[in-house]
C-alpha cells in the first residue's frame, strides 16, 4: 500500500501542490514579518529623526535665550526630558538587536553613552548654573561668575553637539540601512519562493504532460485504433503510477484483444474455407447428381466427372473403373492419367486386384518412367449391397486428400453406386418386361405354329408314305421330300426361336450368360467352341443383350449343323473407337452360297438383327479356312474404354 502511495500521481501532484501552498504561505508569512519588522524601524526611524530635531531645538533654544530667563530653563528642561523620552522609546529600543556586536546596537549604545556620560550630565550642570543665577539674581548677589561658568557650558555643548547629531544621523543611517536589508532579505526571500514556485508550477506542468497529458493522449489514440479495429497499438507510458497502471492494463488488454481478434480472423478464416468448401462440395455434388440423372448413358457422363473433380484444390488427375461382379477385372472407362505412364503401370502391374481390393480407401503405391513414386488413392464405387469399381485419384505432390475431401469423393462414388444401381435396375425392368413379353409369344409360337408345324410334319411323312407305294413319279416324291425337308427346317427354326425367346440373362453380367451359351453348344456338338471376352464392363441395354445373344446362338448353331467344324472361336472386343466389335470363327467347309439361298433363313435373322443394333454385319466366307462372322456396333450407353500402349 504504501508503495502505491510512493509512485501514486495523486501524491505527486499532491506533494507539488503542498509545496507550492507550503512557499505561498512562507512568502506570506515573511512578508508578514518584515512588514511588521520594518514597521518598528519606520517608527524607530522617526524616533531617531525627531531625536535630532530635539538635538537642534535644544541648540537652538541655547542660541536664542538667556540664561537668567526662566522660560529657558523651564523650556530647556522640557527638550531635555522630551530627548531623553524619544532615546528611551519602545519602538526606537524594540528594534535594537541584542547582539553587542551588532551595528545598529552599537550605533544605539554610542548615542545613548554621549547622552547619558556627556551630555546630560553637561546639561545637568547647566540647569543647575541657570538655577544658581536666578537664586542670586533674586537675592541681589553677583551673578558674573556663574554666568561665565554658564556661558562656558553652553559652548562646550556647542562643540559636542555636532559630534552627538553626527551620532544621531548615524543611527538613522544604521536604521535605514537595517530596513533597507530587511527589505532587499525580503525582495530576495520573495524572489527565491517566487522562482521556486515557477520551478514546481514547470515540474507540476511537465508532471502533468509526461504523466497525465502524454499516457491520456497514447490512451486515447489506442482506444481510437482498437475501435477501428487495430490492435498493434502499445501504450509505452507504464510507470508504477495510475496512468502507467492504466497503460500496462490498456496493452494487456490490446494484447488479450489481438490475441482474440486474430483467432476470430482465423476462426472466419476457417469458416470461410469451410463455407467454401461446403458451396464447392454441394456445387460439385449438385452437378455430379444433375449429370447422373439427366445423362442418357452413364459412360459419357465418366469423363464429365473427373473434369469437375480435377476442379477441386489439391485434387489431382483421376480415373474410373468398372468391374463386373466377380471384381476380378475392370475396365477403365474414363481417364486423365497419364496412359503411357501411370494407366500402364497401374495396370499391368496390379492386373485391377489391388484397386479392387477391399470396400475402404487405400493408397496404392505406384513409380512413373521417371522413377517418382506416386501414391493414388483408391475410392469403391458402391451402394450399401455391391460394388461397381473405384475411383482412383492422383495425389498432388503426394500431399494426403484432406479428410473433407475424402468424403466428398466418396459421396460422389456413393450417388454413381447408386446411379448405376438404377440404371441396373431400370435395366432389370426392361430385361425382365422384354423376357415376359417373349415368353408369351413363346407360347403362342408353341401353342399355335409349332403344333401346326408338327401336324404338317406328321401330314407330310403320311403322304411320302403313300407316294412311295402308289406313285412312281420322281418328281412327286422330290416335292414331297423337300416339303418335309423345308418343314424340318421350319421347324428347327422354330425351335431356335423358342428357346432363344424362353432364354433368360440371369444377374446382371452378360459375360456369365455369353459363357454359359458357349457351354451349351459344346455339349450339344463335338465341335470345340472357345470364347474370349475382352470386355469386363458391360453396359447393355436389354434389347441389345437379346439381339447379340441371339445372333450368336444362330451363328453357332449354323456351325454345327452347317459348317463341319472341329474348332471355333467367339470373341468380343472393343475396337478403337469404342464400338462393340464380335467375331466369331470356324475352320469348318464354308458357306455353299447357293445352299445358303435354299431353306436356310439363319443368314438373313442375323443380318436383321445387326440392322436393328444399328450394326454391320459381314460374312467372311473362305472354304479352305472356315468362316468369319463379324458384327460391329455402337451400344446406346457406348463406353470408350482407355486403351493401354502394349
Amino acid at each position: 500500500m504504501n508503495l502505491r502511495l510512493q509512485h501514486s500521481l495523486l501524491t505527486s501532484m499532491g506533494i507539488v501542490m503542498i509545496t507550492i501552498t507550503l512557499l505561498a504561505f512562507a512568502s506570506m508569512a515573511a512578508s508578514l514579518f518584515i512588514t511588521n519588522t520594518t514597521e518598528g524601524l519606520a517608527t524607530a526611524i522617526n524616533e531617531s529623526g525627531t531625536l535630532r530635531m530635539s538635538s537642534y531645538r535644544i541648540a537652538n533654544e541655547l542660541i536664542h535665550n538667556t540664561v537668567d530667563n526662566r522660560e529657558h530653563w523651564i523650556k530647556t528642561h522640557q527638550l531635555i526630558t522630551e530627548f531623553e523620552k524619544h532615546l528611551s522609546n519602545f519602538n526606537l529600543n524594540s528594534v535594537r538587536p541584542n547582539e553587542k556586536h551588532h551595528h545598529l546596537h552599537t550605533g544605539y549604545a554610542q548615542t545613548e553613552k554621549q547622552w547619558v556620560e556627556e551630555i546630560r550630565p553637561l546639561f545637568d550642570t547647566y540647569l543647575d548654573g541657570i538655577m544658581d543665577i536666578q537664586t542670586a539674581g533674586n537675592a541681589g548677589m553677583d551673578m558674573s561668575i556663574s554666568e561665565a561658568a554658564v556661558t562656558n557650558l553652553r559652548n562646550r555643548y556647542f562643540m559636542i553637539a555636532p559630534d552627538f547629531v553626527a551620532n544621531i544621523d548615524n543611527l538613522v543611517a544604521l536604521l535605514e540601512q537595517d530596513a533597507k536589508i530587511k527589505i532587499k532579505r525580503l525582495r530576495n526571500f520573495q524572489f527565491i519562493v517566487l522562482i521556486l514556485t515557477i520551478i514546481l508550477v514547470l515540474i507540476a506542468l511537465v508532471l502533468i504532460y509526461s504523466r497525465i497529458q502524454k499516457p491520456l493522449k497514447q490512451l486515447l489514440t489506442g482506444a481510437e485504433k482498437a475501435r477501428n479495429g487495430d490492435f498493434s497499438f502499445r501504450s509505452t507510458y507504464t510507470g508504477k503510477d495510475e496512468l502507467g497502471q492504466l497503460g500496462s492494463a490498456f496493452n494487456s488488454m490490446a494484447e488479450d484483444l489481438s490475441k482474440i481478434y486474430t483467432e476470430l480472423e482465423e476462426r472466419v478464416q476457417q469458416k470461410t474455407i469451410d463455407l467454401e468448401q461446403s458451396n464447392l462440395s454441394l456445387e460439385l455434388l449438385y452437378k455430379t447428381v444433375n449429370r447422373l440423372n439427366e445423362a442418357e448413358s452413364l459412360n459419357t457422363t465418366y469423363p464429365i466427372i473427373l473434369e469437375d473433380i480435377e476442379k477441386l484444390p489439391g485434387i489431382g488427375k483421376g480415373a474410373i473403373c468398372l468391374n463386373n461382379n466377380k471384381k476380378e477385372n475392370a475396365t477403365m472407362l474414363a481417364s486423365t492419367l497419364p496412359i503411357d505412364d501411370l494407366v500402364t503401370q497401374l495396370c499391368e502391374e496390379t492386373n485391377c486386384r489391388q484397386c479392387l481390393t477391399g470396400k475402404k480407401n487405400h493408397l496404392i503405391n505406384i513409380t512413373d518412367n521417371n522413377k517418382n513414386k506416386k501414391q493414388l488413392l483408391t475410392i469403391p464405387i458402391q451402394d450399401q449391397t455391391q460394388q461397381y469399381g473405384v475411383l482412383i485419384i492422383e495425389q498432388t505432390n503426394n500431399k494426403p486428400v484432406t479428410p473433407w475431401q475424402q468424403q466428398l469423393l466418396e459421396n460422389i462414388t456413393n450417388h454413381i453406386g447408386i446411379a448405376i444401381k438404377l440404371s441396373q435396375q431400370s435395366a432389370e425392368t426392361r430385361r425382365l418386361a422384354l423376357i415376359e413379353e417373349r415368353g408369351a409369344i413363346a407360347r403362342e409360337l408353341h401353342d399355335s405354329l409349332a403344333q401346326s408345324l408338327t401336324f404338317m410334319k406328321i401330314q407330310v411323312s403320311r403322304l411320302q408314305a403313300i407316294s412311295e407305294k402308289s406313285s412312281n413319279n420322281p418328281e412327286e416324291i422330290n416335292i414331297i421330300s423337300e416339303l418335309r425337308i423345308g418343314l424340318n427346317s421350319a421347324y428347327r427354326e422354330l425351335r431356335e426361336l423358342l428357346t432363344t425367346f424362353r432364354l433368360k440373362i440371369d444377374g446382371n453380367d452378360f459375360n456369365d450368360t455369353l459363357h454359359k451359351t458357349v457351354l451349351e453348344f459344346n455339349d450339344r456338338s463335338e465341335t470345340n467352341i472357345s470364347c474370349d471376352s475382352k470386355i469386363t464392363y458391360f453396359d447393355l441395354s436389354p434389347n441389345e443383350e437379346i439381339h447379340i445373344l441371339q445372333l450368336i446362338r444362330e451363328a453357332l448353331s449354323n456351325i454345327i449343323q452347317h459348317a463341319h467344324a472341329s474348332r471355333a472361336f467367339l470373341l468380343i472386343q472393343y475396337n478403337s473407337v469404342g464400338d462393340i466389335q464380335i467375331i466369331i470363327e470356324d475352320n469348318g467347309i464354308g458357306i455353299d452360297k447357293e445352299q445358303s439361298k435354299t431353306h436356310h433363313y439363319g443368314l438373313s435373322i442375323m443380318k436383321e438383327r445387326a440392322k436393328t443394333l444399328d450394326g454391320t454385319f459381314e460374312i467372311i466366307n473362305n472354304q479352305d479356312t472356315g468362316t468369319e462372322v463379324k458384327l460391329t456396333f455402337t451400344p446406346i450407353n457406348k463406353a470408350t474404354p482407355v486403351q493401354i500402349n502394349e
